[in-house]
């Protein structure tokens, strides 16, 4: 006990110079080790992890030809993300992979998401009004309102090099802020941000086929970022800056690993007020669902009663007619 003692009271009494090198760079790392868990990385650190690892577990070598080649693991159980039938086979076959992988030190499968709970994770998102950008505080004048778009396959194709953009979603979020000497036939150039701040040009323009696209530097952003079809959901705004008055758009986006197929939003489309000699009414499609050669439309009636008797201006009542029927003619 008292050559212990001895050998810890000189260790006490060491000069710091003294002490190992080694010893000095082990209790760095220990050190840096333990206060990882609780160190707040910002955005820039935290994207160049996300690569840094991205690079590592695929090997450092993606397909230039393929934009959506990311090296990561996917599940694909069925076209249909709903099917109750296969989901359990591929749950357990998930299950036995994620345990093997957990012992060969490899990157889990992402787990896989019912239909319903995608749907929910996309219908909740609310992004904010205004983007905050590193770079573009204080210059961003009248702005967009931002909309979601999930990238399809031939927005990441490199022959193709556009970004789509729904015509509903251009004539209400973008058109209110385009200028009467803007021509999107002959494509407007614009600024596009990432979400460090970094800007690739690019031109907004409207096709004969009357799609809206964003061209240019586009395929350089998908590229530089990685985007991937189906998991990826880009959200965009459309800005004017205050100081030059030119046309800017953000670009960010969200992945939801395991969603392998487009999915479908249904749009709420509503019809003018009209009148007929059983008041006021208001027609609003709420669904429309195909089967076969015939389409039928929900809608929701509101003031007249479908017998004839005219209701308060409260009641309403939902219907099914079919697109043959006039209250679901497009005028």
């Amino acid at each position: 006990m008292e050559k212990e003692d001895t050998k810890l009271t000189k260790l006490e009494i060491m000069d710091k110079d003294d002490y190992p090198e080694e010893l000095k760079e082990q209790g760095a790392a220990a050190l840096l080790l333990s206060c990882l868990p609780y160190t707040r990385f910002s955005y820039e650190t935290s994207l160049a992890l996300d690569k840094l690892k991205s690079d590592i577990l695929g090997g450092g070598k993606r397909n230039r030809n393929s934009s959506s080649s990311r090296k990561r693991p996917r599940v694909s159980p069925s076209h249909n993300l709903g099917a109750a039938v296969s989901r359990k086979h591929f749950e357990d076959k998930q299950g036995e992979y994620n345990s093997n992988a957990v012992a060969r030190n490899l990157p889990r499968k992402p787990p896989i998401r019912r239909l319903e709970e995608t749907l929910k994770l996309i219908g909740n998102y609310e992004p904010h009004e205004v983007p905050s950008i590193p770079g573009l505080n204080g210059i961003i004048g009248k702005c967009s309102k931002p909309f979601e778009k999930q990238l399809t396959e031939s927005d990441l194709r490199d022959d193709q090099s556009r970004l789509s953009i729904n015509k509903a979603d251009a004539q209400k979020y973008l058109y209110p802020l385009l200028n009467e000497d803007e021509n999107l036939a002959e494509g407007i150039s614009v600024t596009t941000y990432d979400p460090n701040g970094k800007e690739f040009a690019m031109v907004f323009k409207i096709w004969v086929s009357k799609i809206h696209v964003l061209i240019g530097g586009w395929k350089a952003f998908f590229h530089e970022h990685r985007l991937r079809k189906d998991q990826d959901f880009v959200t965009l705004w459309m800005f004017r800056r205050l100081d030059t008055k030119k046309l800017c758009f953000v670009i960010t986006w969200r992945s939801l690993p395991g969603v392998t197929t487009p999915i479908k939003r249904e749009r709420i489309r509503s019809r003018p007020r009209t009148r007929s000699k059983l008041g006021e009414i208001q027609v609003l499609v709420l669904a429309v669902q195909s089967h076969g050669a015939v389409q039928l439309v929900r809608v929701l009636v509101v003031g007249v009663n479908m017998r004839g008797g005219v209701l308060s201006v409260h009641d309403r009542q939902e219907v099914y007619a079919y697109r043959s029927s006039p209250l679901c003619q497009q005028k």
